[in-house]
């Protein structure tokens, strides 16, 4: 019988992307810097990079991602980790390559859709709960106000220049998953072949 990645494992260590949810400033600096990362985000047509990922049980990951505004995004896993996940725009697709098995959620019911939105305004949604500025670097906290005791979301970013470097997740049981960000290049071309699983299923499932 084969292991599948849960699709609520791999949201969840995506949920990095949770930066969309946003917030409302207690103090001008706060509005001031959310003003800036949602600028940021919004500039960030396509990336690519890698990444390493730390487990709540200490199992470490790595691989690539590849982002392509709006919509679209790919988490691919270094082996033994079978994993690859995908967003065409509508839908997030979790799959395991060892056969190719897959597990499905709209775009628009995961916290992926608040990051790819073509727009982005961390003031506007009243999710920020912590903005911290230390050593270089800011940490913003969010949580999705419609389940606030649903878990949330750390992102730090190295402040000048401002970059998305790493976000923490933690669960409601207070368990967290790490993604650090790593070899980052913006503006590159990507093939839209990549987020499309139509295509993945043709060319790359064995």
């Amino acid at each position: 019988m084969t292991r599948r990645a849960p699709l609520a494992a791999a949201a969840l260590a995506l949920a990095a992307l949770l930066p969309a949810l946003a917030p409302a400033p207690a103090a001008a600096q706060d509005g001031r810097d959310l003003a800036r990362i949602s600028a940021y985000l919004n500039a960030l047509d396509t990336a690519e990079g890698g990444f390493v990922q730390i487990a709540p049980d200490g199992e470490t990951s790595d691989g690539r991602f590849y982002i392509d505004r709006p919509g679209r995004i790919r988490f691919e896993y270094t082996p033994p980790n079978p994993s690859l996940v995908v967003s065409d725009g509508t839908w997030v697709v979790v799959y395991d390559m060892r056969d190719c098995g897959k597990q499905t959620a709209p775009l628009s019911s995961t916290p992926l859709n608040l990051f790819l939105q073509e727009r982005v305004d961390l003031r506007a949604e009243g999710a920020v709960s912590a903005i911290e500025r230390q050593a270089g670097q800011m940490r913003v906290t969010a949580v999705n106000p419609s389940d606030p005791n649903g878990g949330s979301i750390t992102l730090i970013f190295n402040d000048n220049p401002l970059e998305l470097r790493q976000w923490i997740v933690t669960d409601p049981e207070g368990r967290n998953t790490t993604v650090a960000l790593n070899e980052i290049t913006r503006g590159v071309d990507i093939n839209v072949a990549k987020f499309l699983p139509a295509r993945i299923e043709m060319d790359e499932c064995n």
